[in-house]
């Protein structure tokens, strides 16, 4: 990339000016999962400047196939549209094997700000505001879908993230469609990989959720979706997990939420019914008819809702923001620039050249990599270092005693690390490559080497060794005494586990064991043929989506029934810690979640119940409880879980209400019926109340008097 340092001036913020070709960027505006973006300048001769954004793709994708047809595909679907109502894209190009898209720059906000900012002040958006602005997008769906080519061709294209990210509002007024970067198009010259969830998840409609086909009017259900959230300040189908919000979509039940607004009209209501619609058939055929029903409603309420009423609104929601310069330099730090630019010899060239080649990580490229300072760095990226590569990557870890655990995924080595479960002296081999020492690998040295505050703050709070006797006042303690949010390592020989926990719950589960895998899951419950599944395995082995996606892809799978699957493998995951009697576990707070991870959520109480019920051994509980057959059992003065959070069955619930008559072990296995069944759930029950601390022992024990 060309050098960035040819500016000492500052824009307001504190960021400096810094040339990308033939673009000065003035200050980053936006960040996403693989592109920035940046408010510049582009200059010509004489005085000239104009205004502009850049989005740029993150240098490491780049380097990435996948990432950079995606980039392409949204300039090439986006380059032919000429309308009021969509940002323009200007250029499509790169700069030292750096790709960005020039659009045009809106000054303004986009919806979710807007919502944000009202809700934050205690507003609401006027009916005929939301009306109108929905009538705009209308406007540019219909066009994009009804639009052609150079060459004539119809492009019909579905735009699959109508999202109020995505729809800018101006200061003056002007509402217009951005960021099709996974829009399809009639003329796309991109594989479609069907069944793959595309679009932000909440703004989704049923038909995408389940796999099915989706065409412009996907785009129109998305946009009933912002009319409601725009009109009420609240989401629509978003549920406690990602999981519940799939569910909401699929079902797409609305009747009770607009139940819940009076203070949508009723001819709305009507229009959003429509608009969303469960079934594809029963909504608009198109974003005319949609626009139409608005327009109608407008009309008929004599309502004034338009560009001016917009503005000012936006003016009164934004008053210190609408008042600012669009350019943070006036003319005199321009002219700075430019003859510090001629004292430096000249602006940087903007000439560009191809993306260099990146050779796949195999064992037969593997070689050590020294830690820097004792030989000297390569000038250019080692192939390691690309961030796509080594997301595509697999991992084994072997620690002092020779034991191995894996494969991983580069995200659990890097937690692995963080959390100190392994030490930089121990070995990684990198697709089945040579054993290295974890410190000598370059890619991971900022995560060896972090700076002094950064390491105080992943504190090791307790560790111990895993025992199953243990386990539930360990999960009590971090979910209800002291709901932690940290990281839960468990290791035991090859075995690892690794549970994310926030503020008590867990939200994800890494495990390496091969019965816990997705593939190996979805066989056992009886939900796909082992055949099958590691053929599509084989096919997504180091590249491409993740297993599930391709699962969904080939109809293995329904996308709703994957993420029901999910859900049920992440108990599995968590329940089966409590079959664990060996090992070592430690618990780090601070630890950030893994990138690129779908968070899920469970009561880790009522999962604990499920555990000692259908997985601990009677005769290892008795053996326990033998010296405190006779001991008193007192409940608790506030104890930090309640007999109703255990959602305990009903046979359960009656040896707890024995139990306060019956206040001894041998008391209460006296006053149960007798059998096998019930002397086992007597047993259990009481190891699960005093370990969870809802009951407690007093007096003396049997080995106390010996």
């Amino acid at each position: 990339m060309s050098d960035e340092s040819n500016s000492e001036i500052s824009v307001p913020g504190g960021t400096r000016p810094r040339q990308f070709g033939k673009y000065l960027l003035l200050e980053k505006i936006g960040t996403g999962g693989m592109a920035e973006i940046f408010k510049a300048i582009a200059r010509g001769a004489g005085d000239f400047q104009k205004v502009m954004v850049i989005k740029r793709i993150l240098l490491n994708y780049s380097r990435d196939p996948n990432f950079v047809s995606m980039f392409r595909d949204e300039a090439q679907i986006t380059a032919p549209l000429q309308h009021a109502n969509i940002v323009p894209i200007f250029e499509f190009d790169q700069v030292d094997g750096q790709y960005y898209l020039a659009m045009e720059m809106v000054n303004g906000r986009d919806l979710q700000k807007v919502m944000a900012r009202a809700n934050r002040l205690g507003r609401t958006l006027p009916v005929d505001l939301c009306l109108f602005v929905v009538g705009e997008v209308c406007k540019a769906l219909w066009y994009a879908y009804n639009a052609r080519d150079v060459y004539g061709n119809a492009l019909k294209i579905i735009h699959r993230d109508v999202s109020p990210s995505n729809i800018l509002i101006s200061f003056e007024g002007e509402v217009k469609v951005t960021d099709f970067g996974v829009a399809k198009a009639a003329t796309s010259s991109s594989s479609e990989q069907g069944g793959v969830l595309k679009g932000k998840l909440g703004y989704m409609a049923p038909e995408q959720v389940v796999g099915g086909d989706v065409d412009h009017r996907s785009d129109i259900f998305a946009l009933g979706i912002i009319l409601f959230e725009s009109l009420t300040l609240k989401r629509l189908f978003l549920g406690k997990s990602d999981l519940q919000t799939l569910i909401n979509i699929r079902d797409a039940e609305i009747e009770q939420r607009l139940e819940r607004h009076a203070e949508i009209p009723a001819e709305v209501k009507d229009i959003l019914r429509r608009a969303l619609a469960k079934e594809p058939d029963r909504r608009y055929r198109s974003a005319s008819d949609f626009l139409n029903d608005v327009q109608d409603w407008l009309f008929a309420k004599n309502r004034r809702g338009g560009q001016g009423q917009l503005a000012a609104f936006m003016k009164d929601l934004f008053p210190e923001e609408s008042d600012q310069e669009l350019l943070p330099l006036d003319g005199d730090e321009l002219s700075d620039i430019r003859r510090k630019e001629r004292t430096d010899g000249g602006m940087p060239s903007a000439k560009t050249v191809p993306a260099p080649r990146v050779a796949p990580i195999s064992a037969t490229t593997h070689a050590p990599i020294t830690r820097p300072g004792v030989l000297d760095a390569p000038a250019t990226p080692s192939p390691h270092e690309d961030r796509a590569a080594l997301m595509a990557a697999s991992f084994r870890v072997r620690d002092f005693h020779g034991n191995v655990f894996g494969p991983v995924t580069f995200d659990n080595l890097v937690s692995l690390i963080i959390s100190r479960s392994v030490l930089e002296d121990e070995h990684c081999s990198m697709n089945e490559g040579d054993w290295t020492r974890i410190g000598d690998f370059r890619f991971l040295q900022e995560y060896l080497e972090r700076p002094e505050g950064d390491a105080g703050r992943r504190i090791l709070l307790f560790e111990g060794n895993v025992s199953r006797r243990d386990m539930v006042r360990l999960v009590t303690n971090i979910s209800r005494e002291k709901r932690l949010s940290g990281l839960l390592t468990v290791k035991h020989g090859a075995n690892l586990k690794e549970v994310y926990f926030r503020e008590g719950r867990p939200r994800f589960i890494f495990s390496n064991l091969r019965s816990e895998l997705l593939g190996e899951f979805l066989v056992s419950q009886g939900r796909a043929d082992r055949q099958v599944v590691e053929t599509v395995a084989a096919g997504a082995a180091g590249k491409g989506p993740r297993l599930g996606d391709r699962l969904v892809a080939h109809g293995v799978v329904a996308a709703h029934e994957l993420a029901e699957t999910l859900q049920a493998q992440f108990r599995q995951r968590f329940v089966q810690l409590f079959q664990w009697d060996a090992g070592w576990f430690g618990f780090f707070e601070n630890i950030p979640m893994p990138k690129s991870v779908v968070l899920l959520d469970l009561d880790p109480i009522t999962a604990m119940t499920e555990a000692v019920r259908t997985s601990y051994p009677v005769d290892l509980i008795k053996a326990w409880q033998s010296d405190h057959l006779d001991r008193r059992l007192v409940r608790t003065e506030n104890p930090k879980v309640s007999v109703q959070e255990l959602r305990l069955l009903p046979r359960e619930v009656r040896i707890v209400n024995l139990l306060d008559a019956h206040p001894t072990i041998n008391g209460l296995l006296k006053a149960i019926p007798q059998g096998a069944d019930s002397i086992a759930t007597a047993h259990r029950i009481v190891f699960l109340l005093v370990e969870c601390g809802v009951y407690q022992f007093r007096g003396v024990s049997r080995a106390t008097r010996r």
